[in-house]
């Protein structure tokens, strides 16, 4: 059974709903329970950094329409992770050569502190890479204020 549960002030947790609270009623007093926690994903930050890597997409290739092709956006998307600092080096099998690859932005595998600095840093990136040219006031002030 999933439950959701939430963090109080005094550091116990407690049922975030109606549900929940009615299986941990359920439970037995004084008997030992192993679960599994997990953050969960606030949604509207992770559709706020795909935005972001659209509105990228479209101004690195100067084509309104650019951020709808998913391999162009998804290309942005990894070169300004790299760009960002969130990358790792992989050797080839004989290591004399290696690749650059992207760290995986998955919620579960960024902690909070990292992924503000992580927003910081991508917003840099673009600022170097994709908007060096832009002169637009409007556009330089909505991509410093998106996080």
């Amino acid at each position: 059974m999933k439950v959701s549960v939430i963090k109080t002030a005094n550091g116990k947790l407690w049922a975030a709903d109606d549900i929940s609270q009615e299986y941990i009623a359920k439970l037995s007093n004084g008997e030992e329970y192993e679960c599994d926690i997990k953050l969960k994903q606030n949604s509207k930050l992770h559709r706020k950094i795909f935005g972001f890597f659209s509105f990228c997409t479209q101004h690195y290739y100067g084509d309104i329409e650019a951020h709808k092709d998913e391999y162009q956006r998804e290309y942005v998307r990894k070169q300004l992770t790299i760009l960002a600092g969130y990358k790792k080096s992989i050797y080839n099998r004989d290591g004399t050569s290696f690749e650059v690859v992207p760290l995986s932005l998955s919620y579960n595998k960024m902690p909070p502190e990292v992924r503000g600095d992580f927003y910081k840093r991508i917003v840099d990136a673009a600022l170097k890479r994709v908007f060096d040219r832009t002169t637009d006031e409007l556009i330089l002030n909505k991509l410093i204020t998106w996080f």
